[in-house]
């Protein structure tokens, strides 16, 4: 079976699709250029929201880390047909060649942008996005922070959908969450988040395999699209002034509203 990826550069993309790539015998990976994982603060931000924003990333930077190791995307993917892209090169007309040339049966997508014309085209039917939010209720970027934000943070999971021309707003096939446990802080629940996708990935090969086809369900409700210039560091302020990073904690201890998402699967 043939398998088009579409990876980021990203540790946490490369440890999920290192998964993916067991699954599949003949493989064409496109591998995207991410931003860096350390970012430097807005130069507007007054000191206070400085330390915040420095803070947050280097958090991020160190958990994940911890649970996934130091992966690099040459190394991942170096006895892989793989090409490495900047992210304006993705909606191609050479990477839609590329696509229509190698006739994949399968499309995987984990840490790219969104993928529009001529590529999207190109691809075979099941073109499968993991989405790091649960959609609607958290679509576009930074989906794992909005539920702290919030102060929901059981609403922070993966969703697997089929691609559309709109930001994570194809078929649901399959969402989950992460267990939350006492202690979690922010990123040790986005980290949980990627660890339980890639554990849910061999259900959704294995029904695609038995069956070749997902019944997903049509997303029906608009839900948020967030988008990147809705983030600005002093929200982290709620997470890190107000709560120390420790909302999962306020969450376990019924401080926090209980409400709990409804979870689609179309695997069976």
């Amino acid at each position: 079976m043939k398998l088009i990826l579409f990876s980021g550069d990203h540790p946490r993309h490369l440890f999920v699709n290192k998964k993916v790539l067991e699954f599949f015998d003949d493989i064409f990976v496109i591998v995207m250029q991410r931003e860096e994982l350390l970012p430097k603060p807005p130069n507007e931000l007054d000191n206070h929201d400085k330390e915040l924003f420095q803070l947050h990333f280097e958090n991020r930077y160190r958990v994940e880390s911890s649970f996934y190791g130091d992966l690099n995307a040459h190394e991942v993917f170096k006895n892989f047909n793989s090409i490495f892209i900047k992210p304006k090169e993705l909606n191609t007309e050479l990477v839609a060649d590329k696509v229509k040339k190698f006739d994949a049966n399968f499309c995987f997508i984990f840490g790219v942008n969104l993928i529009l014309d001529p590529v999207i085209d190109a691809l075979p039917v099941d073109k499968i996005n993991l989405h790091l939010g649960l959609s609607p209720w958290y679509k576009g970027g930074a989906t794992l922070f909005w539920p702290f934000y919030h102060l929901e943070p059981q609403f922070c999971g993966s969703t697997f959908h089929q691609i559309t021309k709109q930001a994570d707003a194809g078929e649901i096939i399959h969402q989950c969450v992460p267990e939350l446990l006492s202690g979690d802080t922010l990123h040790d629940v986005g980290a949980r988040c990627v660890v339980k996708a890639r554990d849910e990935i061999s259900k959704i090969f294995a029904h695609w395999k038995r069956v070749r086809k997902f019944d997903g369900q049509v997303q029906r409700a608009s839900g948020r699209n967030w988008r990147e210039e809705d983030f600005h560091a002093s929200q982290l302020r709620v997470i890190y002034d107000l709560y120390q990073d420790k909302m999962v904690d306020s969450y376990l201890s019924g401080e926090l509203s209980n409400r709990k998402p409804k979870l689609i699967s179309c695997i069976t």
